[in-house]
């Protein structure tokens, strides 16, 4: 049994360097960010939307992907071989569910760098791992999770397609964690109860006629499969 003040310093540093590696991440995706084009004008809503330009230099983006960066990162840490994508989910994704907080738009182009970026890290995990069975996890939960929020998205319940997406790369990550169908249904499970908290906040506000943000919910319902592998 290793020696609690050593595992302890030997975690502190482990997400000390994740911390610094997701936030020079966060920072390339935030330049990344200002350069993606604007959606269409004959999109409902895009005619008043800020410009992507402007949320990559918004104060309250950058915030919400400093706090994502500091938590997510202590998580990233304990990931072990699958750490480089646990990465990817707390920087990259992390600005794509910034923007969404702030405007509720996520941009399309990045959001497709992020998956490959991702798919690339799992990759790298397995490898390491020397076990291709992350990978199998990782694309049966794309597809089963994926396919869920497909359907509801299909079935009109005020979804948008880019939460499809996102929740793609939650099944995937999920689905790798070796925490099995469990793991991803929680998740999940999670995401779901904490968009529903976020929806019923969000009624109760000024802005209730407009839509609310689901990316952030997604997001963070992700490390409860970290969580239920660390209690096993």
């Amino acid at each position: 049994m290793a020696d609690p003040p050593l595992a302890a310093s030997s975690w502190l540093i482990g997400w000390a360097l994740c911390l610094a590696a997701s936030l020079l991440l966060v920072a390339v995706h935030l330049r990344l960010l200002a350069r993606q084009p604007e959606p269409d004008p004959r999109v409902p809503g895009a005619e008043g939307k800020t410009p992507y330009a402007l949320l990559a230099v918004s104060g309250r983006v950058r915030l919400i992907c400093l706090l994502g960066a500091l938590g997510s990162s202590a998580a990233t840490a304990t990931a072990g071989p699958l750490a480089p994508a646990w990465l990817v989910w707390g920087s990259g994704a992390v600005v794509l569910v910034g923007v969404d907080a702030v405007s509720t738009w996520i941009p399309r182009g990045l959001t497709r760098l992020v998956l490959g970026e991702l798919a690339a890290a799992l990759a790298l995990g397995a490898a390491l791992a020397r076990d291709p069975w992350p990978l199998v996890g990782a694309a049966a939960g794309a597809v089963a999770v994926g396919g869920f929020f497909w359907l509801v998205w299909r079935s009109g319940a005020g979804l948008g397609f880019a939460d499809v997406r996102l929740a793609v790369g939650l099944g995937s990550l999920t689905g790798s964690s070796g925490t099995g169908v469990a793991g991803v249904i929680g998740a999940v499970m999670v995401a779901a109860v904490l968009g529903a908290l976020t929806g019923i906040v969000h009624g109760l506000g000024r802005a209730r006629r407009r839509p609310f943000a689901y990316g952030p919910a997604l997001w963070a319902g992700a490390y409860a499969c970290l969580v239920q592998r660390l209690l096993r």
